[in-house]
């Protein structure tokens, strides 16, 4: 579904370890649907083609492509930078698996804003940018592999390297939820979740 006839691939990061849960976390039953699936809706939703970073083996079972990390054990870093060079977009939107309460209006003020920007992360509080849930251009996997082969794998540190921009969320926006950024690490964090979500 290209949004101002841009296409856009959307990228599910998958590929925690779910230590605190005890168990696979996006498979958790919330409501009437699994963890996993409240964010991959969303991405269907808003892009021409979803990729999964996740490697075989895992739980979560769906129709899209799923895309094993090229360099293994450096974090979300190489989930975002394994998908991008698979991506057949140039905007890419990507967000965890455990993230429930991210919605379409979030994702569209992003791609709002990506018009200039190689990476564009909302933030709740300044200087607390969230870079599991953002856009990014396919064209920063060049810095990406200058960060792996520097062994620096701190998301985070991309953004001084790229031009990024990020995007404080207020109260008046209509995206704007307390909790919008929630992650689904420990049953703890299933009692944050809105009264009735997902019923």
């Amino acid at each position: 579904m290209p949004i101002n006839g841009t296409k856009i691939t959307g990228i599910l990061l998958a590929g925690g370890m779910s230590r605190r849960m005890g168990s696979e976390k996006g498979n958790i039953q919330i409501g009437n649907a699994l963890l996993y699936q409240y964010p991959l809706d969303l991405l269907e939703g808003l892009c021409d083609e979803v990729l999964i970073s996740t490697c075989n083996g895992s739980s979560i079972q769906v129709k899209h492509r799923m895309v094993c990390d090229k360099v293994k054990g450096i974090g979300p870093l190489g989930g975002i930078y394994s998908c991008l060079k698979q991506s057949s977009s140039e905007m890419n939107l990507v967000l965890s698996y455990d993230m429930p309460l991210v919605n379409e209006a979030l994702f569209r003020l992003l791609i709002s804003e990506g018009e200039a920007y190689d990476i564009v992360l909302p933030a709740m509080q300044e200087k607390r940018p969230e870079p599991l849930c953002g856009l990014y251009r396919k064209g920063i996997t060049n810095v990406m592999e200058e960060m792996i082969a520097q062994n620096d794998f701190a998301v985070n540190h991309l953004l001084t390297r790229c031009n990024s921009r990020i995007v404080p969320i207020s109260k008046e926006m209509e995206c704007w939820l307390p909790d919008l950024f929630l992650n689904i690490n420990s049953k703890e964090d299933l009692h944050r979740l809105p009264p009735g979500f997902g019923t």
